[in-house]
């Protein structure tokens, strides 16, 4: 358990690490575009995808060294990489459809990543909110 412990706070930090360096990111690259040109909030929310995509490799990452280090079991026999994606897809996001569902002690860390993708999608919405209100009551 100590071990799940341990790779769960890796893949947070490194997932709040990355959504910040993202925003920071992204702040900078508005900070060009004058006005409010369209190609400016797309282009926020592209990267904002792209940046919940690599937090939710890293968790996966997390569950394929956990999975192989064998201190979780899957639902499904023999899971593949794409399988455990899929599967911290689903967490991250609160989908959780159920048909891979984990068994035994790793059961926890997958309320960790549905926490830690709530905030993080509303760290992004409140983020975008911001921006475009900034650039659109100052250009208005």
């Amino acid at each position: 358990m100590f071990q799940i412990g341990l790779i769960t706070i890796v893949a947070v930090a490194l997932a709040i690490g990355t959504h910040y360096s993202a925003l920071l990111t992204i702040t900078k690259l508005l900070s060009h575009f004058r006005g409010t040109h369209p190609a400016s909030i797309v282009l926020a929310l592209f990267l904002s995808v792209v940046a919940h995509l690599s937090e939710i490799l890293i968790f996966a990452i997390a569950w394929q060294v956990m999975y192989n280090m064998e201190l979780i079991t899957f639902s499904v026999e023999s899971p593949s990489f794409i399988d455990i994606v899929y599967f911290s897809g689903t967490t991250y996001t609160t989908v959780g459809y159920g048909d891979i569902v984990l068994t035994g002690d790793g059961r926890l860390m997958s309320v960790v990543e549905g926490v830690m993708g709530l905030v993080l999608i509303a760290w992004t919405a409140s983020f975008t909110y911001y921006e475009m209100n900034r650039k659109w009551i100052k250009n208005t």
